[in-house]
């Protein structure tokens, strides 16, 4: 098949089964990361991150031979987590040569390639994290890394559908920018959220509502600052800023169902952060929590995407 002038000179155009190759890749490996992050959140949780105390090896075995029969305690944690990580690692390889064979847009192209830049530097952290001893600034990266990831996994996903393509040219609307604040004021809290759980300072304020019987807590340390700022400030700053992004939304009668479920997910999260709390960070839990709290991030990036592509007053 000869190469048409809408396709760079290294790709001819795809056959119908060729085109879905990226945006199905996009979907799937989208999922798993965050089902991914459920699982490293599993590790934190259960205190589970030394466990193989070496990497890249495990117990010195190749980590993809390891023995599943000696997967124990929280063996099957850290170690789950690797393979998994390593799975989708691979499944971005392949989506990185799909794109070069098959989408034509370069930017495209690009964001691919940052996706595999990101999830290198994801495996080299968590392994970092290991041979350091969990270090918080190096386990707080790992984290981010994760987060930074899954959003452009989201990014990748809506841009290789066919929705998108039809949709008007992106550009900066007055919702594209509120959304674009309350997803960088999510991303914070997310961060504030990964150090607060590497620095094991996510019961420091045991209590919720009240810290230590009274709305500011009477004294302070490092880690009650730290959960003062996720629980409370941080939590209430994500919070209005949703709120202020759903009523736009609804307003403007803009996104409608996603503006809902952005609510429900507001929601479901608050209520997971109290449980975590009230729990005593029971490991499920506290690790739905951090799942829903990437997918909270995730539905504002979302709606950031598409409030961009808002066709114009004139033809709206």
């Amino acid at each position: 098949m000869n190469p048409t002038p809408d396709f760079p000179q290294h790709i001819t155009r795809p056959q119908a089964w060729e085109k879905k190759v990226v945006p199905v890749l996009s979907r799937v490996i989208c999922f798993l990361t965050f089902c991914l992050l459920f699982v490293g959140a599993m590790v934190t949780s259960t205190r589970s991150g030394l466990s193989v105390p070496d990497w890249p090896t495990t117990f010195g075995h190749n980590m993809f031979l390891y023995p599943l029969s000696q997967m124990r305690g929280g063996v099957v944690y850290e170690h789950s987590h690797r393979l998994f990580a390593s799975s989708v690692g691979m499944l971005t390889i392949l989506l990185a040569i799909a794109t070069f064979l098959w989408e034509p847009r370069r930017w495209i192209r690009g964001l691919a390639i940052a996706a595999f830049g990101l999830v290198c530097l994801q495996g080299v952290l968590g392994g970092l994290t290991v041979l350091y001893k969990l270090p918080v600034p190096i386990a707080s990266a790992h984290a981010g890394a994760g987060e930074l990831f899954f959003c452009v996994m989201i990014w990748l996903s809506w841009a290789t559908s066919s929705a998108w393509k039809k949709a008007p040219p992106w550009r900066w609307t007055r919702l594209a920018r509120a959304a674009f604040v309350v997803t960088i004021i999510a991303f914070l809290q997310v961060m504030v959220g990964a150090v607060m759980r590497h620095s094991y300072a996510g019961l420091a304020i045991p209590t919720f509502p009240l810290a230590f019987g009274s709305w500011v807590p009477p004294f302070w340390n490092h880690g009650i600052a730290l959960n003062f700022a996720h629980t409370r400030v941080g939590a209430l700053l994500v919070a209005l800023g949703c709120l202020h992004l759903i009523a736009s939304m609804l307003k403007r009668r803009f996104g409608v169902k996603c503006a809902l479920f952005l609510f429900a997910v507001l929601v479901l999260q608050v209520a997971l952060g109290i449980l975590t709390v009230l729990t005593g960070k029971v490991p499920w839990v506290a690790s739905l929590h951090l799942a829903v709290g990437a997918l909270l991030l995730g539905t504002l990036f979302t709606i950031l995407l598409w409030s961009g592509k808002q066709p114009s007053p004139a033809s709206a």
